[in-house]
């Protein structure tokens, strides 16, 4: 087998094959319909090859319909991840591993949102300006909860991502829930090329560099270095790192963006099963020494409150907003010699003091509650106020 491994730290990753089943109906017993009762049976296999051979044999010579080789394949492997009880695990076909390799590499093909998943919702973490789900006007926080007029109570994460990519031209529809509107809104929104803007910047003032970034990809950081040397050339004297609904991205990315403000020390501590705590440490190219203050938001999780609570935990920056996401889990995702791959947690992650983040988040020091759409203007945006007042009291 063909393994190469990525470190996946993400809310928001693409794409897995659902695997769904009932049970209920009616069950005929073979005896009502006189077939002859079965003897010597062959000994029950003991291992789950085994196991599985026989069911496949039994649908393939009895089931109405049986399953072409492909659908057996991604179901047997679904139901494999599927009795991990892990929420992050996904099996990707060739079709939809591409998809995934495309949402690090920062262009695809959809109508722009970053997604994420809470409480079996899929909901909108934020849209990419200038977008098509920009355009009609899809906001954060809109729950999914039909696409293609299929509706469900709970949809999942990469199922939903499947779904709304596409060629582009080609058309999707999205039925959502949102806060304080009865019913549902239906949008009807082209897809296109998507390429996501990594980092946005511009001064705030004549003192203060401002940087937002989308995701961790991997050209957060070159572009980081580079927006802070152009910032400083138009006379910043310190900075603000927008992390707000930035749901995550590469483990790798988030260590180098840490060590851009870090000069030495632990960047994030790894929990593996039944082996010792792995130490991430700075990679020793930091960039400036200058303030620094970071804004993060309940949407910005697992490499986003990386760098958030290394940098806290180094009194390196202060942070600004609200208590972030809570998800401090790592994935691996793993080439399958057969194409495709598969994705499961293998980690936990902690901050330089240790402190956990799974399911707590990181709580900033200066807690300022605003709705997340009163981004869109700056001039509404209390939290970067906030932030920029902070900046220039260390100036």
């Amino acid at each position: 087998m063909n393994r190469i491994t990525k470190y996946v730290v993400l809310t928001t990753v693409v794409v897995a094959f659902l695997a769904a089943a009932f049970v209920g109906g009616i069950v005929f017993d073979r005896t009502f319909w006189g077939w002859p009762e079965i003897v010597g049976l062959s000994p029950a296999p003991s291992d789950l090859g085994g196991k599985v051979d026989e069911v496949r044999r039994l649908l393939d010579s009895e089931a109405l319909v049986p399953s072409d080789e492909a659908s057996m394949t991604a179901g047997a492997i679904s139901g494999l991840l599927e009795s991990l009880d892990d929420p992050y695990a996904a099996y990707f076909n060739e079709k939809h591993y591409a998809y995934f390799n495309e949402q690090n590499t920062g262009e695809f093909f959809g109508v722009g949102v970053t997604i994420s998943q809470r409480d079996d919702q899929v909901f909108i973490v934020s849209p990419i300006e200038g977008t098509p789900a920009f355009e009609v006007g899809l906001q954060s926080g809109d729950v999914i909860r039909g696409i293609n007029g299929e509706t469900q109570d709970t949809w999942d994460l990469e199922v939903v991502v499947s779904q709304v990519r596409g060629p582009e031209g080609t058309m999707v529809t999205l039925d959502v829930e949102r806060e304080d509107v009865d019913g549902t809104l239906s949008f009807e929104i082209t897809r296109g090329r998507i390429t996501v803007p990594n980092l946005t910047t511009h001064m705030i003032g004549d003192d203060v560099g401002y940087m937002r970034l989308g995701s961790f990809n991997e050209k957060a950081a070159s572009d980081i270095a580079t927006a802070l040397d152009d910032l400083a050339d138009q006379g910043a004297e310190g900075y603000i790192l927008d992390l707000r609904d930035n749901p995550g991205g590469l483990l790798s990315a988030s260590i180098d963006v840490s060590s851009l403000f870090i000069e030495d020390g632990i960047i994030v501590r790894v929990e593996e099963r039944d082996g010792p705590e792995i130490q991430h440490r700075a990679r020793g190219r930091v960039k400036t020494d200058a303030p620094l203050v970071v804004l993060v938001n309940e949407y910005s999780a697992s490499a986003s409150e990386i760098v958030a609570g290394a940098l806290q935990d180094y009194a390196r920056a202060d942070l600004v907003g609200t208590k972030s996401f809570g998800k401090g889990s790592v994935q691996t995702v793993e080439d399958l010699s057969f194409g495709g791959g598969v994705k499961f947690t293998i980690a936990h992650y902690l901050t330089p003091k240790s402190r956990v983040i799974d399911g707590v988040g990181v709580t900033p020091e200066h807690v300022v509650e605003m709705d997340p759409m009163l981004q869109v203007e700056e001039a509404d945006d209390i939290q970067l106020e906030k932030a920029v007042e902070v900046l220039r009291g260390q100036l």
